[in-house]
């Protein structure tokens, strides 16, 4: 012990020589001063000079003199390192316990270390030592939380029996087998009513060189009296549970069930599993009971899961321009449907008896709001769906869980708010906004945490999560050692709220991530639950939180839209995206117009429409693009079943007198009727080739097709003159006499035959199908056989002369006075698969 005592100098700090205690004594108070950006209470970021200052322990009159210049802007809070890094040897600690221990208490800690550098560590060993010195503000938790590697102003290890393990020798990239450090609260020379920095440090040689730290893991260490009659701070969490969109419009129909839903794929299946994310969030969340977590759910998530119950389909690679159906064979079975079943279950019982103060409804579908507000603000058909989303969708979507749930709190992105996000809020009926602290800094007066409830005017409240506090819980937690470090962080911030103002009870809001999987859960229920038994921290509910009374000076000034965060823009849905939207929304209102019952696809597309905007796809942008290629297609393939067929090289021949019929042939797709549609069929010369007495250029008829049938109607023409004549076919909805789908154009071409006939002859590649066409000249022939021979034409000329006669006698009878078809003439073909 001598011996490294010795090798590390005399003195109870490595800093010596002249200056030494001048560093020393500013390694904080040039952190906080420096901060001339920073919010004192807040801890929100720490700003770029104090961040520097900490790293590097200069005093204010150092980081001046180097300027603002010189400051590293990256030092600010960050989630917990999960190790002690800046050296060659890296320390880990894997557990501190206990983790809020009293002054008689002994504190254990565990860890390995791990050798990064190119050559062997000798002679190694760890220490542990205490900064004597406390942490009396966020923002010199949030200065020794930036340091990284050993500092020469470090306190020198606590030279102990017990307290200085061996772990000998060292190889490059080896890791030491596990230390412990059992270390009295007595022998640290700490108090309670205080946050300390505690780390461990490890020392040895390299190359031949005397014994020396070469690397150090820091955490904290929160001493609390419970007899000192502080008002505990109220804690509220939010518990999300919310998922990427997985339920596409389409179902899926054979002969023998009804309609079953079709997802993406079927990772939802696992995510409700028991080991499965959205399974270790409910187990979680019904664990800590007791902390009062408030559970944000999407109500689209619990109507997917919903689906999912009864039988479902996967869809696989191929598809169909109707949707999934077995013979496509482009889906496979769902393999969720006992998952899904459990957890609805699971689910309803955990929320049984919960007031709407600690259940929120989420939008249907989670929509973007920032994406929305900045990118498609001129939409008022996307607006009108966010609406349906909250008061429609939203209430539907919950009610299998038989919870009273709010729908009236908006949570943007991340919480990044700006007087655009705030204003589609507004408008869409939300009277609180869930926000990062980052979007509202407090005054520079307020010296201490101020309540998270924020009056913004208009009926507008802002419940501000502390953005400090959120970063904790935004790294990797799924190590122990991670886990370790998260929770000692947040016990360190949380005490520190207690003790800015002991006599002034103060509540804050924790935002987990909105994706928030079972490590992160399971370290934000530690933490919680730890806080709350050192009686320094009250557990609270949402609505308990949002309405305290806002503190004075606290931030309530909207940015404006170019403050918005540039980093959360970039992942925005862009203006593109939401327009393919839009336009899927309009199509799907032009399909509504001429179908008999429209409410299936106008349920199924208002819920793709939402999906297609989620925030979910901030994280996930290619399978966000998919899903609205997805549903765009299959809208558009709905969209173009009802259509005017396309056949070409079909002519038709007329009699001498210049009167015929063009057959136009409607096909429909759709598994129902449609209505409110009709046929103009248009000429480009009518005084060559007229359509109607009153109206030679044009003629309408009405369209009633069954589901899955073709319709020909058929037009009586008269022609006039030899020559070409264009025609144009377009379908219109009734309503509001609008183009429905592409216009079919084709050419008639009116010829001059023998005996007066004239042939007109439908051309090109774009021609519509022409039904019961007669053949003039074969009857013509027939008949002539028959005179010739003194009696009725033999085998097939006689079939076919009767067969004429037939055709003429229909086609005599098929118009009235006005040219107009009569009833009988119409005919279905039905096509069914």
């Amino acid at each position: 012990m001598a011996a490294r005592q010795a090798g590390r100098g005399s003195g109870p700090r490595r800093g010596t020589g002249r200056g030494g205690a001048r560093l020393r004594g500013a390694r904080r108070a040039g952190a906080v001063a420096l901060a001339s950006g920073l919010v004192l209470g807040t801890g929100t970021t720490l700003a770029p000079a104090a961040a520097f200052a900490a790293q590097t322990r200069y005093t204010v009159g150092d980081v001046h003199a180097l300027g603002t210049g010189a400051v590293d802007a990256s030092a600010t809070s960050k989630a917990p390192e999960a190790s002690g890094g800046g050296g060659q040897a890296v320390v880990t600690l894997d557990t501190i316990t206990p983790q809020t221990p009293s002054v008689t208490n002994t504190v254990t800690l565990t860890g390995t270390v791990t050798n990064k550098g190119s050559t062997s560590i000798s002679s190694l060993h760890v220490g542990v030592w205490a900064d004597t010195q406390p942490l009396t503000s966020r923002s010199e938790i949030s200065a020794v939380a930036a340091l990284t590697g050993p500092n020469d102003q470090d306190p020198a290890e606590l030279d102990k029996s017990g307290l200085q393990p061996g772990l000998g020798t060292l190889a490059p990239g080896a890791t030491s087998a596990p230390f412990t450090i059992a270390v009295k609260i007595s022998d640290l020379g700490l108090s309670a009513g205080h946050v300390y920095e505690l780390a461990v440090d490890a020392q040895g040689s390299v190359s031949g060189s005397s014994v020396h730290p070469l690397g150090v893991a820091r955490t904290f260490l929160p001493l609390y009296d419970p007899g000192s009659g502080a008002q505990p701070t109220k804690i509220a969490t939010l518990w999300p549970v919310v998922a990427a969109p997985r339920v596409q419009p389409q179902t899926y129909s054979d002969s023998k069930a009804s309609d079953q839903a079709v997802l993406s794929d079927d990772t939802l299946a696992d995510d409700l599993g028991t080991d499965g994310r959205l399974g270790q969030l409910q187990s979680r969340g019904a664990s800590i009971a007791a902390l009062k977590p408030t559970w944000v759910i999407d109500p689209d998530l619990i109507t997917s899961v919903l689906d999912m119950e009864s039988a479902y389909q996967v869809a696989g690679s191929g598809g169909d321009a109707k949707g999934a159906t077995t013979a496509c064979k482009c889906t496979t079975a769902g393999s969720g449907s006992a998952a899904a079943k459990t957890w609805l279950a699971d689910m309803q019982q955990t929320l049984s008896g919960l007031s709407s103060q600690q259940v929120l409804s989420l939008p249907a579908g989670d929509p973007d709001l920032a994406s929305i507000a900045h990118n498609g603000s001129g939409s008022q058909s996307l607006k009108d769906a966010l609406k349906v989303a909250t008061s429609d969708l939203g209430q539907v979507g919950l009610n299998p869980l038989q919870v009273s749930a709010s729908r009236t709190v908006a949570w943007p992105y991340q919480g990044y708010i700006d007087s655009s996000v705030v204003s589609l809020a507004r408008s869409i009926g939300s009277t609180q906004i869930i926000t990062d602290s980052s979007s509202l800094p407090d005054s520079r007066s307020l010296t201490y945490t101020p309540n998270a409830a924020r009056s913004l005017g208009n009926g507008t409240t802002a419940v501000v999560a502390d953005s400090t506090i959120d970063d904790i819980f935004a790294g990797n937690l799924s190590t122990q050692s991670a886990q370790t470090m998260a929770e000692q962080r947040f016990l360190a911030e949380t005490l520190a709220i207690t003790l800015e103002r002991p006599n002034d009870q103060r509540s804050i809001l924790v935002m987990p991530p909105r994706d928030m999987v079972a490590s992160t859960a399971q370290t934000l229920a530690n933490s919680l639950a730890a806080a709350v038994t050192a009686k320094w921290a009250k557990a609270a509910g949402y609505g308990e939180v949002a309405s305290a009374t806002p503190t004075p000076h606290a931030g309530t000034i909207v940015p404006s839209v170019s403050d918005y965060p540039s980093a959360a823009r970039k992942t925005e849905l862009s203006s593109g995206d939401l327009t393919a939207v839009t336009s899927t929304q309009d199509n799907l209102a032009e399909l509504g117009k001429i179908m008999s019952n429209p409410a299936p696809i106008r349920t199924a597309f208002s819920s793709a429409v939402l999906r297609s905007v989620s925030t979910q796809w901030r994280d996930q942008s290619d399978q966000g693009t998919a899903y609205r290629e997805n549903a765009t297609e299959y809208l558009d393939n709905l969209h173009d079943a009802v259509s005017i067929l396309h056949k070409p090289n079909n002519s038709i021949t007329l009699s001498g007198s210049g009167s015929a019929t063009i057959p136009i042939t409607v096909q429909n797709d759709l598994p129902q009727p449609v209505l409110n549609l009709e046929v103009e069929l248009t000429s480009s010369s009518p005084t060559r080739l007229s359509l109607d007495k009153s109206s030679p250029n044009f003629k309408l008829m009405a369209v009633r097709a069954n589901g899955d049938t073709v319709e020909t109607l058929r037009f009586p023409v008269t022609a006039t003159a030899n020559g070409q004549v264009e025609m144009t076919a377009q379908l219109y909805t009734t309503a509001d006499q609008k183009p429905y789908g592409n216009p079919v154009s084709f050419t008639v071409d009116i010829k001059q035959l023998r005996n007066g006939v004239i042939a007109v002859v439908a051309g090109g590649v774009l021609l519509v199908l022409l039904a019961g066409v007669r053949l003039y000249s074969k009857r013509k022939h027939a008949r002539s056989g028959e005179g010739a021979d003194g009696g009725a034409a033999e085998g097939d000329d006689a079939e076919d002369a009767d067969a004429e006669r037939d055709d003429d006698a229909r086609d005599d009878d098929a118009w009235d006075e006005d040219g107009n078809s009569t009833s009988d003439e119409r005919t279905l073909h039905r096509e069914r698969e």
